[in-house]
């Protein structure tokens, strides 16, 4: 299973020599621009300030990860699983979320208006209990 590493080993090959190895926690500032990510694990991690445009994350696991003031323009995440995980102060313009399963995360502050959710599923959302949700709409309503 992929890591961090290599979710951002592009936008950091520049700088390998100077840093010694490819392992971070924090990316900030940054533009990712068509890509796929497929079977990646994104875990502990903070994203803030990114703007991601015609990127597909498919199977991908958001472990333990914040994403804060980011903009996602025609992306799509396919079966990803976001646990313990957190979106804060997002906009997301027509992006998909297909089959993707939600546990222990939420989204506050984050503008999902106008995408396309098919078969999403949450779990014991942080301050509302176990719940079964079929709808990111009723999920949100309940993680913010």
């Amino acid at each position: 299973m992929e890591t961090l590493t290599y979710f951002i080993n592009d936008l950091y090959a520049e700088l390998e020599e100077k840093l010694g190895e490819t392992s971070y926690q924090t990316l900030e500032n940054k533009t990712v621009k068509s890509v796929t990510y497929q079977d990646a694990t994104i875990s502990g991690s903070l994203l803030k300030d990114m703007v991601y445009e015609d990127v597909i994350f498919e199977n991908c696991t958001f472990f333990g990860t914040q994403i804060e003031n980011s903009l996602f323009i025609n992306c799509m995440f396919i079966n990803c699983k976001f646990k313990f995980s957190r979106f804060t102060d997002c906009n997301f313009e027509q992006t998909a979320w297909e089959n993707c399963i939600w546990g222990m995360s939420s989204m506050k502050d984050s503008d999902i208006a106008g995408n396309d959710i098919k078969d999403n599923l949450a779990f014991e959302s942080q301050g509302t209990g176990s719940h079964t949700i079929t709808c990111l709409a009723e999920f949100l309503t309940l993680s913010a």
